[in-house]
């Protein structure tokens, strides 16, 4: 769990870590463990830099049976979530799956995805070419996604190369061998410091054209990335509690 960042644009909403925002009296962070819990997962990687004891004792809290390992990104304020993820890969036992913190979705969502036959797949939901903040997914014939744009327009020349599959949620899978090579591929990555502050987003444009990677769409439109107070109304508003 990527959950390091500030989280500057939702300022105006919380001065807490996003991965702590209240949806309808449970947290985001809540919400992942839950789901985590209910689709087998065991063992949890938390990486943390931001407000951290916050996390910390929300976790205690909650008093989940799963095997937290604590991972401590000092550097949150002047590196992006690549290098959260490498540090969060680092400590992974076996394969990983992914998450970006500021995630909510419905826990069917997940099942469906941990269920996939590939082990090494990345979700992608419905998503639109003209949304900028959109983290596009193109894709091959074969199904693989081969870039992730992030933050620009998709070039013409790339729609011609690859298909728009949607856009990438923030939740990604990867088996053990595959974990090593992106483990050591991120380094590398990171020891160039232009790419410091960069989301994984760029990461994945270097490190997919050479790695199968399978789309895996999901066609639900229950889960919200959130970024800005907008996102955070959108979320209150998908995930209320409904009359039965």
């Amino acid at each position: 769990l990527l959950a390091a960042g500030q989280g500057s644009r939702i300022e105006g909403a919380t001065s807490e870590p996003k991965v702590l925002l209240d949806l309808h009296g449970r947290s985001l962070l809540e919400r992942h463990l839950e789901a985590w819990e209910a689709v087998g997962l065991q063992h949890a990687v938390l990486v943390v830099g931001y407000e951290q004891q916050l996390i910390r004792e929300a976790v205690a809290a909650l008093d989940t049976p799963l095997e937290i390992t604590w991972v401590d990104n000092q550097e949150y304020a002047t590196k992006g979530n690549t290098h959260s993820m490498w540090l969060g890969l680092e400590a992974s036992p076996v394969g990983a799956i992914v998450f970006d913190a500021d995630l909510v979705y419905e826990p069917a969502i997940l099942k469906r995805f941990v269920e996939v036959s590939d082990p090494n797949s990345i979700l992608v939901g419905t998503g639109s070419l003209d949304d900028i903040e959109c983290a596009k997914a193109l894709m091959d014939e074969g199904g693989c996604v081969r870039k992730t744009i992030d933050k620009r327009a998709i070039t013409e020349t790339e729609l011609q190369e690859f298909s728009f599959a949607g856009e990438a949620i923030g939740i990604l899978s990867f088996d053990a061998s595959t974990c090593a090579k992106l483990t050591t591929f991120t380094e590398a990555f990171l020891s160039d410091s232009a790419n410091a502050m960069l989301n994984w987003e760029h990461l994945f444009n270097q490190f997919l054209p050479a790695h199968d990677i399978a789309c895996h769409f999901e066609p639900s439109d229950q889960w919200v990335e959130i970024d800005t107070p907008e996102d955070y109304a959108l979320a209150l508003e998908k995930f209320a509690p409904r009359a039965q």
